[in-house]
């Protein structure tokens, strides 16, 4: 049955329960309603950050952005270094559809985000530039080049778009009844919602066209953006009104909402009608959108601000044949849905996937099977390679709805500060998304590096305060406080000097366009007006006197569009307010948000009295609407025994977010310290349905049983806590006293051996002793007896001499001086001296001319046996299957390989790439990353050995590297010579110094 099944992915942006529930209630969403009646729903837990492009190839390929490699919005065309919209060449992985694809099924895949240019699949791709406007209504709208695949079906798709235009008035009335009461030449809204059902409505032709004709298919996917548009330009009005809303906007804009919602129900149905009873269909969205007293008022002031709107739960509803039917799903996320598509077709799971199968929807689950990765299964997957040259027409577009919408900034004319600010929100996204990974050291790492570059730019010293004290990091934690405190005041007083010229500068030439009008005028002879006017004919709040200190300092710096002095604010462009707001926000401070943070800096520091004084600072209407407020005063009750005040502190929480694990987590807590075990246990359930990989929640819920002696209950929530984090030394304490005491089973000693295991492995992780490379959740899961059972080792290998040995890294990573070493020490190297030495390597580069050729060539491999040779590391999956590997993998910081490699085209007198420093250290990370994922895949797959070493620790202790060379080389190898190959006067015996922008000097680089 496997084999036969179709499944349909239909994909809303930022769908929410929150507002479906009351419509499907109502009875205005039927179509969604007959599939929830006989399928199964849940919410769907989001990732950070939560941006739509990030977050759908998550969905699209089951991994988080620092494996998927899309990073934003928009992104640096590596050829030209212009910026483009994020695009298919930015994904470095398989999705679903190019996995099916390679197993031989028929897909279509429409409007994903971003899957422009299309991918030559087996079925159809319409790209996500398919449907975007570039022309007035009336003059030709070609397709831009990529839309569609295959090209036969371009055509007849191209005729069924609608341009925006064509939408008049009282076409739009579902959505705004009042529709042509609205004058359109000063209020822009409609026009805006009339391109988003226009677009939303072409994405929509084209599925049902593809449905329709090309029935013969395995596997849909169908993207809808509208409802994450709806929300950012309408939400706003939804009900109930806010008392920021004007009623006039309220009474007229109220119902776009709920009638974005219906009109995709329609949509729903059409596609449901076209698939068939017998297709397995799955509707999901992204995140969601807070419909409630958590709208804010205003946004953040950077890129990307409006995603500040959503929320991090989005929908999940799947039905079809073998599913559950009328029944809740409880802790789905974005990154189970590849898993479970593949699970569906009966295909493995990618072991380097996050995600997991969602094996609650089915009647009867299949076994769970595994594959190390598919991005090493060869086939027809259907990827492009390569990248473009350059940004379309279309994509231009597209950048500038993004701008418009506020996520990101309008590149400017300056292709390099453009180039520049593009990779800058890239690694910040990158760093957020490896903090929600797990992977706090390297967020930590990357923000304080940004923080260090863009000083202004508080958000970076944020995100870095919170890991440190979220980590009790408090020594770090104060300095970072203290130094936030310091750039933030240099920052606004900055700000407020810019904001005073800005204003005046406005206010001189609207005094000049005043002045001008009123020449126009006389010389018309109106309103009997005589002669030249002069600047003191102007009216008073065009032309009146320039901005004070005291009035610059005084604006609303909220960003609210408040009068500025002296200017009128009508007759400011888009562009102008939008600089505006930018002034005031950096010219303010938040009293609120510092009162906060120090507030969680003293909770960390165990100085509960002030750290309860310093929150009650944060108050008003900022403080109704956040949970996280209620959350870390409660937490602060909870350490001073106040337990009743920390149950209403979550409680006020629960109000504001009902979906909050961390609240019914912390009542759990408090009502487990007030002997309320019934309460205490029901608490956590509660928690682990907004979340199941939540080990403390399962950990709280056991004992609860326990002392309840419900025993069966409680062994099952205790074995779950630790399964789901076997580094848990509290979860294998208490399972332990558990097995003792109430089982009598002596197989206790072992959890006991665990939690002495875990706490050891706690202390040398915080200290920074890691395993050779492995990340952090694979050391995680590397830990524990079921852990192991399903991550085979690797297979014994043949000793040196009877493999290829390979020396890689990124240029300039110390691959130089390992061959030195290798060579010195009596083992076989190939070479050719091709290159000669110089002064940038005075011991030779011991390089083989053909191993760069070795994705066209791979004959020489076959006569490398017994020797070492060199290969940077983007080529090493060009090795081809056959003689097994012993890879010396070296690794040096992004940052480093980047001086370095600068200091080098110094000495050359050659330019190098035109990209900034930060763009190409942006571009290694990414490169890092994939190597360590592939030498991971050869290692588990037997082919491979690799030995991890360090370019710092060969410098500064050659002879322990020596020693590891050895083991890995056989006993023959000569350690002290190879040691002795180190000479420290080339590479001046030291780690290079930090510059104050965080890299290192380019005067102090050490030859490789």
């Amino acid at each position: 049955m496997a084999n036969k099944r179709r499944v349909l992915l239909i994909g809303w942006d930022a769908a929410d329960w929150k507002v479906i529930q009351p419509l499907v209630d109502g009875g205005h969403m039927p179509n969604l309603r007959r599939l929830i009646e006989r399928g199964i729903m849940g919410n769907l837990a989001t990732i950070q950050p939560m941006l739509s492009p990030m977050v759908w190839t998550s969905i699209a390929t089951g991994k988080r952005p620092f494996k998927h490699g899309v990073l934003g919005f928009s992104e640096v065309v590596p050829e030209t270094g212009a910026v483009r919209p994020v695009s298919s060449f930015s994904r470095k992985t398989k999705a679903v559809w190019n996995i099916l694809n390679q197993e031989g099924k028929t897909c279509h895949v429409v409007g994903w985000w971003p899957s422009h240019p299309v991918e030559p699949l087996r079925g159809s791709m319409v790209s996500n530039h398919f449907q975007t406007p570039t022309a007035p209504l009336g003059k030709p709208w070609p397709l831009p080049p990529g839309a569609v695949h295959p090209q036969d079906v371009a055509e007849s798709l191209a005729g069924l778009r609608i341009h925006p235009n064509e939408l008049e008035g009282d076409m739009l009335r579902d959505f705004v009844p009042r529709a042509p009461e609205i004058d359109q030449a000063t209020d822009k809204r409609l026009l805006s919602l009339a391109k988003i059902v226009a677009e939303s409505a072409s994405i929509h032709a084209a599925a049902t066209k593809i449905l329709s004709t090309r029935r013969d298919w395995d596997f849909a996917a169908v993207y809808y953006d509208a409802i994450d548009h709806f929300s950012h330009g309408f939400m706003r009005y939804h009900p109930p009104r806010l008392n920021w809303v004007s009623q006039s906007d309220f009474d007229m804009y109220s119902s776009v909402l709920g009638g974005g919602y219906v009109f995709h129900d329609s949509m729903l149905g059409v596609l449901l009608a076209l698939a068939g009873e017998d297709t397995t269909v799955i509707l999901i969205s992204d995140h969601g959108f807070h419909p409630d007293a958590l709208r804010p008022e205003s946004l953040p002031n950077e890129p990307a601000g409006p995603a500040a709107e959503h929320r991090p739960f989005g929908i999940f509803v799947a039905a079809g044949p073998g599913l559950r039917e009328d029944e809740l799903l409880y802790s789905a996320s974005v990154l189970d849905i590849a898993p479970t598509v593949l699970s569906l077709f009966d295909l493995p799971i990618g072991r380097d996937m996050d995600g997991r199968a969602l094996t609650a929807i089915y009647n009867e689950a299949p076994p769970a099977r595994y594959i190390d990765s598919w991005d090493m299964v060869e086939g027809d997957a259907a990827m492009l390679t390569g990248s473009e040259a350059g940004s379309s027409e279309a994509a231009a577009a597209v950048i500038k709805q993004l701008a418009d919408l506020g996520y990101i900034d309008a590149p400017g004319a300056d292709r390099q500060h453009a180039m520049d600010q593009t990779v800058r929100e890239e690694r910040y996204n990158l760093a957020r998304a490896l903090a929600d990974g797990g992977r706090d050291d390297e967020a930590a790492d990357m923000f304080a590096e940004l923080w260090e570059n863009w000083p202004d730019e508080s958000r970076f010293g944020v995100h870095l305060l919170q890991i440190q004290t979220e980590a009790r990091k408090v020594i770090e934690a104060r300095a970072t406080m203290e130094l936030l405190r310091v750039r933030k005041r240099a920052t606004a007083e900055k700000s407020i000097v810019e904001l005073r010229e800005f204003i005046e500068q406005i206010r001189k030439e609207q005094q000049a366009a005043a002045v001008e009008e009123a020449g126009k005028k006389a010389a018309g002879g109106g309103d009997g007006a005589g002669g030249q006017a002069s600047p003191a004919d102007a009216p008073a709040t065009e032309a009146g006197p320039a901005a004070s200190p005291g009035e610059a300092e005084g604006l609303d710096q909220s960003g609210a569009a408040g009068a500025g002095p002296g200017i009128d604010m009508a007759k400011l462009s888009d562009q102008q307010r939008h600089k505006l707001r930018q002034f005031r926000a950096k010219a303010g401070t938040n009293p609120h948000a510092f009162a906060f943070l120090e507030g969680s800096l003293l909770a960390a520091e165990g100085r509960w009295r002030e750290a309860l004084d310093a929150l009650e600072r944060v108050a008003g209407v900022q403080a109704s609407q956040m949970p996280a407020l209620h959350l870390k005063r409660a937490e602060v009750r909870m350490a001073l025994k106040d337990t009743a005040e920390a149950m209403n502190e979550y409680s006020r929480a629960l109000e504001l977010d009902p979906v909050n694990p961390a609240a019914r987590f912390g009542l759990a807590r408090a009502a487990l310290a007030r002997k309320d075990y019934p309460r205490a246990a029901a608490e956590a359930r509660a928690a682990i349905g907004c979340r199941y990989q939540f080990p403390q929640a399962h950990l709280v819920a056991g004992i609860a049983y326990w002392r309840q002696e419900l025993h069966v209950e409680a062994e099952a929530s205790l074995r779950a806590a630790v399964a789901l984090n076997p580094v848990f030394p509290a979860g294998h304490r208490v399972l332990a006293m558990f097995l003792e005491k109430v089982k009598r089973d002596p197989r206790g000693w072992e959890h006991r051996r665990l939690a002495a295991e875990s706490r050891r492995r706690i202390r040398e992780w915080k200290a920074g002793i890691r395993p050779e490379g492995q990340h952090p959740a694979e050391y995680r899961a590397s830990f524990g007896e079921s852990a192991q059972t399903e991550r085979p080792q690797p297979a014994t290998l043949p000793p040196a001499r009877e493999c290829v040995v390979i020396v890689s890294g990124l240029p300039r990573s110390g691959t130089s001086m390992m061959m030195q070493m290798i060579q010195a020490g009596g083992f076989p190297v190939l070479t050719d001296d091709a290159r000669a030495a110089d002064e940038n390597n005075p011991k030779g580069y011991l390089e083989f001319a053909a191993s760069k050729h070795i994705a066209t060539d791979k004959t020489w491999v076959a006569g490398a046996v017994g020797k070492a040779v060199k290969l940077v590391s983007p080529l090493l999956p060009h090795l081809p299957k056959g003689p097994p590997y012993r890879i010396v993998n070296m690794r040096r910081p992004a940052g480093e390989i980047v001086a370095s490699q600068r200091a080098m085209l110094n000495r050359t007198g050659k330019e190098g790439g035109k990209v900034s420093d930060e763009a190409l250290t942006a571009i290694y990370e990414r490169q890092i990353v994939s190597s360590r994922t592939f030498l991971a895949y050869m290692e588990r797959n037997g082919s491979a050995a690799v030995l991890d070493v360090s370019y710092h620790e060969a410098l500064e202790d050659s002879g322990k590297v020596a020693e590891r060379l050895r083991a890995f080389l056989g006993d023959t190898f000569d350690a002290g010579a190879a040691a002795g190959a180190v000479d420290q006067s080339l590479y001046r015996s030291r780690k290079p110094g930090k510059s104050s922008a965080g890299k290192p000097p380019l005067t102090n680089d050490p030859v490789k």
